[in-house]
């Protein structure tokens, strides 16, 4: 199917053409071999999205990253304390590059998701919108491999 430039799906597509290239050039800034094999997963995810909506298929299989599963990812994102000894990250500079990089890209992430949503309003046959969800919770959780020791800020939720 032909799409004019201002059809949603053409935004989504070039969401995930940012993704993927702003994920390419921080592999090229960073000598770290575990993150930039940790982004190389993720932009599998991102080159597989872009195949899903350019042929219309749906994204098949379930998503595994980092060595877990889109279920435990859910889980995890939610529960950070359980399994990383600290509360939900409050973002900073004190979270250094790396970690800060991840979470932009998580961001970016959410964005396309909005995209993916307007796209195929609300009704993701493709099921990308439920991918971009879960890829955005599994940078979330990647943000903790990467904070510096001793990283203390966390979101107080309430009294």
């Amino acid at each position: 199917m032909t799409y004019t430039k201002t059809d949603s799906r053409m935004e989504l597509r070039g969401r995930l053409d940012s993704l993927n290239a702003q994920i390419i050039l921080l592999q090229t800034y960073s000598e770290n071999q575990n993150y930039i094999s940790d982004l190389e997963q993720v932009r599998e995810v991102i080159r597989e999205l872009q195949r899903c909506e350019a042929c219309e298929k749906i994204f098949e299989g379930k998503l595994i990253l980092f060595g877990i599963d889109e279920d435990e990812i859910h889980t995890r994102s939610h529960n950070p304390k359980k399994y990383y000894g600290l509360g939900h990250v409050l973002t900073h500079c004190e979270m250094k590059r790396e970690a800060a990089e991840i979470n932009f890209l998580r961001t970016l992430v959410r964005e396309t998701e909005l995209c993916s949503c307007r796209a195929f309003n609300d009704g993701d046959v493709y099921n990308i919108s439920h991918v971009l969800n879960r890829l955005s919770s599994a940078l979330y959780i990647l943000i903790y491999k990467y904070l510096p020791l001793n990283y203390d800020k966390v979101i107080q939720f309430g009294k």
